[in-house]
């Protein structure tokens, strides 16, 4: 009976399911590019507010798609990390929590600017 409880608490630690740091290389990925991918968020507005006059391309479409590039990808590496890859680490977790509503928002916000453009 305990044998059972052994092997499944052994299995989740040997996959990375436990603590507070990611345990696999993919977690610390992912954990990576979501803070790439929030940072951006607040970079890239001050860059364009640095260099609007000097850049003018920092003005267009180019930081928004740029942001919401790197937020999607952040998103979708989490995801995988959490269901495929099973690397439930706290900071994993965290990460996706933040980075999913982040994506939609950043994806619908650049997506529908650009529509209302048209």
């Amino acid at each position: 009976m305990s044998n059972s409880g052994r092997d499944s608490a052994n299995a989740g630690a040997a996959a990375g399911t436990r603590g507070v740091m990611p345990a696999t290389a993919g977690g610390w990925w992912a954990l990576g590019a979501s803070v790439v991918g929030l940072a951006s968020w607040v970079v890239l507005p001050m860059i364009t507010i640095a260099f609007r006059e000097t850049y003018p391309i920092t003005d267009t479409w180019v930081m928004p798609a740029l942001g919401m590039a790197l937020i999607d990808v952040a998103a979708v590496l989490d995801v995988l990390c959490i269901w495929p890859w099973r690397q439930r680490s706290v900071l994993n977790v965290i990460a996706t929590v933040a980075t999913i509503p982040a994506a939609l928002f950043a994806s619908f916000m650049v997506i529908g600017e650009a529509l209302a453009g048209v």
